[in-house]
Parts: C-alpha cells; sequence; structure tokens
C-alpha cells in the first residue's frame, strides 16, 4: 500500500521550480500541444509543459514499452549476441489517474509469467507525477472503476486556484517534492475546494456503462452471437487505430533484422495490434480471425472478460481514447450498452 501522507498545498511558483530543477536532473516527458492536440513529449523547459484536463489523444505508454525497441544484438558469425536494456532516468509528468490505472495493469502484466527485463528496468527508473483532470464527451473512468488512483505514482497534483494540492504515494516523490520546491501542509478550507471541485467531476461524465464492471464478463461470455458484432464489424476499417492509442493494448511482434553486411543484426520488439488482419495469420496462410467482426469481438472481450479473469481488473480503463480516434465513430460503450440490454432483455 502507498504511504498516507497529509496533502500539501504547492504554490505555482513552486511548481515551477520543481519541474525546472527535474529538467535539469532527468529525461522529462509531459504534456504539451502538438497540431493543436494534446500529446505527450519531450519537455525541456518549464513553459513546454501543459497540465490538460482531458485525455492525451496518445498515451504515456510508449515511455514505458516503446513501440519500438532493440532487445538484443547478434552476430551470425559467431553465435555471439548481447542483450539491449535501454532503461534511463525519466519523468513523466501530466498522467490521469485512469491512465495510472492503465500503468499499473502493465506492471502486472509484464511482471506476469516470465518477467520481461525491459519493461521493468524502465518502469523502475521512471518517475511519475500525476494531475487531476475533467471529463469530455468520451470519458467514462467511473464506470469501471478508475477515476481515482492510490497507488502507482511518485507525486498526484490536484490544481486549484492558487496552486496545487499534493499527494506523495512514495518516498522518492516525498524527496523528489523536498529536493525541488517549498510546499506546506494544506489548509482545511484548500482541501474543501479540493471536495468541490471533485464533486463537479463526479456529475459531468456524460458516458457511462450500464452495468458495473463486475458484471461484464459475464455478460460478454454470452455475446458471441450477438448481431452487434456483425453491425460493427461491416464499418470496421480494420486500420489498427484503438490498439495503437489504448493505454492497456500490449500485444507485440518480434523480427530479427540483418545488416547489409549480412553478418549482424538485431532483434526488434513492435506493436502490433489484435484488430489487424495479419495478427492471426498462420502458417499456410489461413487466418482464424479474418473477418473484422471477429476481431472486434476478440479486442472487446480482451477488455471486459479474458483479462479480467486472470488479472482481476478489466482491461479498459474508460479513457475513450479508441472513441475519438475510430474514423467510424465505433464506441466501444455503446457497444457494451448494447450487449448489456441483450442480455438482460432474455
Amino acid at each position: 500500500m502507498p504511504p498516507v501522507t497529509p496533502m500539501r498545498f504547492l504554490a505555482k511558483a513552486g511548481w515551477s521550480r520543481l519541474v525546472s530543477g527535474l529538467v535539469e536532473d532527468y529525461l522529462v516527458y509531459g504534456t504539451v500541444k502538438k497540431d493543436g492536440f494534446p500529446a505527450y513529449g519531450r519537455i525541456t523547459n518549464v513553459r513546454d509543459l501543459i497540465l490538460f484536463q482531458t485525455p492525451t489523444h496518445l498515451s504515456a505508454k510508449e515511455f514505458l514499452f516503446p513501440q519500438r525497441e532493440t532487445l538484443l544484438k547478434f552476430n551470425m558469425e559467431d553465435g555471439g549476441h548481447e542483450p539491449v536494456v535501454d532503461a534511463p532516468a525519466q519523468v513523466i509528468i501530466g498522467m490521469h489517474s485512469c491512465d495510472i490505472h492503465a500503468m499499473n495493469l502493465m506492471d502486472v502484466v509484464f511482471a506476469y509469467g516470465t518477467p520481461d527485463a525491459n519493461y521493468l528496468a524502465r518502469r523502475a527508473n521512471t518517475i511519475v507525477i500525476g494531475t487531476d483532470c475533467f471529463p469530455d464527451q468520451y470519458c467514462f473512468c467511473p464506470s469501471v472503476g478508475t477515476d481515482k488512483v492510490n497507488e502507482g505514482f511518485d507525486l498526484y497534483l490536484h490544481p486549484i486556484k492558487k496552486g496545487f494540492l499534493v499527494r506523495t504515494g512514495t518516498e522518492r516523490g516525498g524527496a523528489i517534492l523536498k529536493k525541488y520546491a517549498s510546499s506546506r501542509q494544506a489548509t482545511a478550507s484548500e482541501e474543501r475546494e479540493l471536495k468541490a471541485l471533485d464533486k463537479r467531476k463526479e456529475g459531468s461524465f456524460v458516458t457511462k456503462l450500464d452495468a458495473p464492471h463486475t458484471e461484464l464478463p459475464a455478460i460478454y461470455a454470452q455475446s458471441d452471437n450477438s448481431p452487434v458484432w456483425d453491425k460493427i464489424g461491416a464499418i470496421c476499417y480494420g486500420c489498427g487505430s484503438c490498439n495503437n492509442v489504448c493505454p492497456t493494448c500490449y500485444c507485440f511482434d518480434v523480427k530479427d533484422e540483418v545488416k547489409p553486411d549480412l553478418r549482424t543484426g538485431e532483434r526488434v520488439r513492435v506493436w502490433d495490434g489484435c484488430t489487424l488482419e495479419e495478427f492471426s495469420l498462420v502458417a499456410g496462410g489461413h487466418n482464424f480471425r479474418r473477418p473484422r467482426s471477429a476481431r472486434l469481438r476478440h479486442r472487446m472481450n480482451r477488455k471486459f472478460r479474458y483479462l479480467a479473469g486472470v488479472f482481476n481488473a478489466p482491461f479498459c480503463v474508460g479513457c475513450g481514447r479508441c472513441i475519438r480516434t475510430c474514423l467510424v465513430r465505433i464506441n466501444i460503450a455503446e457497444v457494451t450498452n448494447e450487449l448489456i440490454r441483450e442480455y438482460r432483455s432474455r
């Protein structure tokens, strides 16, 4: 369990000093604006950072699980090989509660069975500074229990009028706060202000699931023959956008790439996605999930049924990114609610 520490107040000037100090000592990534949209990028100056209330279009997953990474280098002449673990000390600023929940799930996945040395080394060297948020029309994190978070971060910021209320999640976070900025214990009036903001946030969610997430595995288990899959499969492009933006999709492909000298090479890991046609292609050209409807059904079952049975939690964190990104407006919340209605009408 994370340490229980009193809420502290950090002035805006103190926040600027903290970020500036981190930039001096670490590789820092945070929320920025790219082409007019909220995104993550390298922070070299505190002025680069924008703390968005709504989610970034891509999650921070790429800083822990890169889209492409070298796992080892090999020499085919002498059979030599050298593992590659690139895990620089880094800071991620601006993660919302849903994304921290997603990261906590990824921590469990990559430690499950045979631990993944690359991910776990990178995670251990990553300082996480979360920040409070406000929903847009696509967010549904309360429906999956990710609207609040108590672990997985070093510091967590709650913006109020005069600055920030800060929660400390680790001893490392407390040391960072003490080293780079001055803070004080929050007053009762500041904590009341935060409670009022939380109350306003709770009433602002437009998108909701119509059943508790604990019931969804059973509902999805009865949905294999639902007409909803053919309906959304008929319009899906199979482009994989939903996989790419999802903070809990972790499927990958591994390829050996030989250098032009035909002697040396690298084994690389790249993201893959279950909605892509070649994902389920096997020897002989057979594809056991060729229809897009089958691929969509598999993806949504992964989010609400299959992995929930293994890790005791849904693998959808309600960030809404797949809904925002889908070119044909397939909405995972609406699909789930349709399956809920079918289940209850039986």
